[in-house]
């Protein structure tokens, strides 16, 4: 359950080491139902690994849509994230993703790239092969197709440490963060620009 695998949130907030403070609270229009009663707060906390971090949440008092949202405080320059993972030890990797980020896993084409609701959060290597995959099974659902099929079976043996492959993390606004070794940071590139043009295709619509 996506619960279940984006606990790290919990965890990390649970260790924060000294209260949160409230940094703005504000009464927005609500994505879902399009109303201007989302009220949203946003929380300053410091937790290992990460430091500091920007926590958004809140709730649209129409419609009952939920919102939540993190980011690292300290915003840097634009950045291409690329973690090498080669088995069980980096897909624990703990990552922060901001709502800007786009995501790609190279060797199979697999892309990720934020939409008007997007938001960011909290993971590990493993959770987004889940979101991955999450997003193949509705695609694929009631079809009996062999792309499909095949591409459920790689996402499965990757999860299992099966697979090596690259993870790409596109971060246009340097809000994003990957706790590991096997991690290298470097400027925006083409391969980032084409999955921010296809972004603002979506942006668009």
């Amino acid at each position: 359950m996506a619960e279940d695998r984006d606990s790290e949130l919990e965890d990390l907030l649970s260790k924060a080491k000294r209260e949160p403070v409230l940094l703005a609270e504000e009464t927005v229009v609500c994505p879902a139902c399009g109303k201007p009663t989302l009220k949203v707060r946003e929380y300053l906390y410091e937790v290992p690994y990460f430091g500091k971090i920007v926590l958004g949440e809140g709730r649209c008092s129409n419609c009952g849509y939920r919102y939540s949202d993190v980011r690292v405080a300290e915003v840097s320059e634009p950045k291409k994230i690329i973690v090498r993972v080669n088995g069980e030890k980096e897909l624990r990797y703990l990552l922060i993703k901001s709502a800007t980020a786009a995501l790609l896993i190279k060797e199979k084409g697999y892309e990720m790239v934020p939409g008007p609701a997007s938001t960011g959060f909290i993971t590990t290597v493993e959770g987004i092969l889940h979101r991955f995959l999450d997003v193949l099974e509705a695609l694929c659902a009631g079809r009996d197709d062999p792309t499909c099929r095949d591409n459920k079976a790689w996402l499965e043996r990757a999860i299992e440490g099966l697979e090596s492959f690259t993870l790409i993390i596109c971060d246009f606004e340097g809000t994003s963060k990957v706790v590991g070794d096997n991690v290298e940071e470097k400027p925006i590139d083409e391969e980032c620009e084409r999955l921010y043009e296809k972004s603002l295709e979506y942006l668009r619509r």
